[in-house]
């Protein structure tokens, strides 16, 4: 591959020469006369940096990886959830939707990846499995938008979904689901709730897409903004720290500094998308969270002879063949069933009811987000780019943003469905009735918003921000701890400054645990462990044994709650244990732990059950919290299989925090073993008094194992070292 070593490049783009070199830090500075060859050289950057990474991931987003890369059972499997979803088929029509203006940014990217794989040698991985890059292309781009729009966020929507079915299944009352999700208001005809019971579900075992770790997943995050109001310099003073897996090498971000005759923008990109993701130019900042908008819904549909019902007629599923090639075996065939909902989930081989997925963001969308993303690096003010944020869509995303001339704003991005009256979206509707279908997708300047709201700041870590929206954006969030501490400290003082920023990215005080700690205390007695609790001050430090033994009671309290007293502890340890479900969700079912009494609580009063999680917890052997939280960064392409002294794998390294606190650090297990995590791996503040942005990130800018950048930020980011990028 072409290097990028500490010199300059110069290479020729769409309208002229593009100089290329690193930083200090290794971050590539690409520096242009004219703005379109900025994107040509972001594109040969991204090819040079992480060439295996963009190929990986376009691979198991086309749902080729068994044909390229591995026959085995898990990339075969990856292969037809990815073709289900059909992302490659809609990239390509979305092609010609893009504007002229987009189209032109795009192509450059694509001719820029292009020129360094084509005159670059093969990654060594690649030589390996005989394998060839194929050429990129704009309906690629469009892929990988929607990629990440479904991997881990629309996904966990469905999932919860089906979960309410299964609990139905499981004879849970409706009632007693309403206490769970308070948004879950349906009041649905007798007869169906049987219908429900009946439907045939797919197991209940987490997609192989999060089983497989390129695939840039991105769970949660944070990001808040405060009016120079509050702020030393009189400016406003924007910060962001996406959440993703940070058991990875590379980090899913490439840093990079544009600069044109007219422009820079300094900040994070996405391998294979041509725009930028969050950062800031001379004018804006902007810093994206995940947004939990309800963009699905399931239709159950009746199934009879291979046909389904439909306003009292029977009707044929059009059916998508999909061949699965293999590098090694004969192919395998995929049938997928799709009516006017979406794509049904089963074979309609046998009688019987199934459920069908609509989905808002799917076909027939991508192009908005690379139309409307174009506006972002030449946006003026917040004013301005508010409506762009909006109507991009390849995701539900919570944008905040600030302007030089001292704006700040959030806008919501996502298309709301238009549901029947009283259909909430979480429990599925009958499909072979016309009259539950959607009516279209909301305005999305109905969307959640905010602009220059009279406390000064704003802040969102993915909970629910359906108070300042036009219409029911979310149906199930996040709990709201980390936004209550952000508030908290945001509206504390008068003078933040970027270093009081950097020193919130790092807090580790739980709002959580002091919701909890005046029921626990009182419960307590004596003994060693009871005495650390009693007397922890809520912090999830790396020596703190008490936050091991509040975690060990509260964790025990949701077992008894939601497995003794109701699911059963199977299903419940599959939730907590083998799953992403509890880890996003602890706040629905925090919500109802905290009633006195409640549903779920088998006829006992929460102190009668919060007595035995603290016998039961304080009996649990406990160490410090670090301990307990190591992880090692394994390579995307060999996946930990390489003995650790050849250098693909890193650490282990320490996923500070907790699920409430600021750096959320969420550790878990998927039914095949895997361990997966997010927390906020990439970090970055910028006081708009200011040209530049401080950043830090767990990972370098290469995905070359013997490239001087591929682990090079690592220590900073666990030492709490920004760097400052400025033009």
């Amino acid at each position: 591959m072409l290097k990028l070593k500490r010199g300059e490049v110069t290479v020729q783009g769409v309208e002229g020469p593009v100089s290329i070199r690193r930083n200090d830090y290794g971050v590539p500075r690409v520096s242009s006369a004219d703005d379109i060859d900025l994107f040509f050289g972001l594109g040969w950057v991204h090819a040079v940096d992480r060439p295996v990474e963009l190929e990986l991931t376009r691979l198991v987003a086309k749902g080729v990886a068994a044909e390229f890369l591995e026959a085995s059972e898990e990339l075969i499997a990856a292969d037809i959830y990815m073709r289900r979803y059909n992302l490659w088929g809609d990239g390509r029509e979305q092609v010609s939707s893009l504007t002229p203006e987009a189209l032109r940014i795009t192509e450059a990217y694509c001719a820029g990846v292009n020129e360094a794989l084509e005159r670059g040698a093969r990654p060594f991985e690649f030589k390996l499995i005989g394998h060839r890059q194929e050429p990129w292309t704009p309906a690629d781009c469009i892929m990988m938008t929607k990629l990440i729009g479904l991997i881990d966020m629309t996904e966990t929507q469905g999932w919860i979904e089906k979960l309410i079915v299964q609990m139905l299944q499981k004879g849970v009352p409706l009632d007693q689901l309403r206490e769970l999700f308070p948004y879950l208001t349906d009041e649905p005809d007798p007869a169906f709730l049987e219908v429900l019971k009946k439907v045939r579900l797919s197991e209940p075992v987490v997609p192989p897409t999060v089983e497989w770790g390129a695939l840039p997943r991105l769970t949660a995050s944070n990001n808040w903004v405060v009016a120079g109001s509050r702020s030393a310099s009189g400016k406003p003073i924007l910060c962001g720290d996406p959440h993703l897996d940070s058991a990875r090498l590379p980090a899913i971000w490439q840093e990079v500094m544009l600069r044109s005759d007219s422009l820079w923008f300094a900040g994070c990109t996405v391998p294979g998308i041509p725009l930028p993701a969050l950062g800031r130019t001379g004018s804006l900042a902007w810093s994206p969270t995940y947004g939990y908008m309800d963009v699905i819904d399931f239709f159950v549909e009746e199934v009879k002879d291979g046909r389904y019902r439909r306003d009292g007629e029977w009707r044929d599923f059009r059916v998508r063949e999909e061949t699965i090639k293999l590098k090694k075996g004969e192919p395998r065939r995929a049938l997928f069933y799709e009516n006017e909902h979406g794509v049904l989930d089963g074979d309609p081989s046998e009688d019987g009811y199934y459920l069908c997925m609509a989905w808002t963001l799917g076909r027939g969308t991508g192009a908005d987000t690379l139309n409307h993303g174009s506006y972002l690096i030449s946006a003026e003010n917040v004013e301005e780019a508010m409506p762009h944020f909006a109507a991009i869509d390849f995701c539900s995303q919570n944008w905040t943003c600030a302007d030089a001339e001292g704006n700040i704003g959030y806008h919501q991005s996502g298309r709301s469905p238009v549901r029947a009256a009283g259909c909430s979206g979480l429990l599925p509707m009958p499909g072979w009735d016309s009259s539950y279908d959607w009516k279209g997708t909301c305005p999305v300047s109905d969307n959640p918003s905010l602009f220059n709201p009279p406390e000064g700041y704003i802040g969102t870590a993915n909970q629910d921000m359906n108070f300042c929206a036009g219409t029911q954006a979310c149906t199930i969030a996040m709990g709201d701890w980390r936004a209550r501490r952000i508030h908290e400290l945001l509206g504390a003082r008068t003078d933040h400054t970027v270093e009081s920023m950097q020193k919130m990215h790092y807090d580790l005080y739980s709002k959580h645990a002091e919701d909890w700690m005046p029921l626990i205390r009182p419960l307590l007695g004596e003994g060693a462990r009871a005495n650390l609790l009693r007397d922890w001050d809520l912090t999830y430090t790396s020596d703190s044994v008490a936050a091991s033994v509040f975690e060990h009671i509260y964790l025990e309290l949701a077992r008894i709650v939601f497995g003794e007293q109701s699911l059963g502890g199977e299903v419940i340890g599959y939730l907590m244990d083998e799953s992403i479900i509890f880890a996003d969700f602890t706040g629905s079912f925090d919500q109802v732990m905290l009633r006195e009494e409640s549903l779920w609580f088998g006829g006992k009063t929460r102190d009668e059950l919060l007595r035995l999680a603290v016998e039961r917890g304080l009996a649990e052997e406990a160490g410090p919290w670090g301990e307990g939280r190591k992880v090692m960064m394994n390579n995307i392409m060999f996946a930990g299989r390489l003995p650790k002294f050849l250098g693909f794998d890193y650490g282990p390294i320490e996923i500070i925090g907790n699920r409430a606190t600021i750096p959320q650090g969420q550790i878990f297990h998927t039914m095949g073993g895997r361990q997966g995590t997010f927390s906020p791996t990439f970090k970055f503040v910028t006081d708009l008094a200011e040209e530049c942005i401080y950043s830090t990130m767990a990972g370098g800018p290469s995905d070359r194992r013997f490239s001087p950048w591929y682990t090079s930020g690592i220590a900073d980011w666990l030492a709490g070292k920004y760097k400052k990028t400025a033009p």
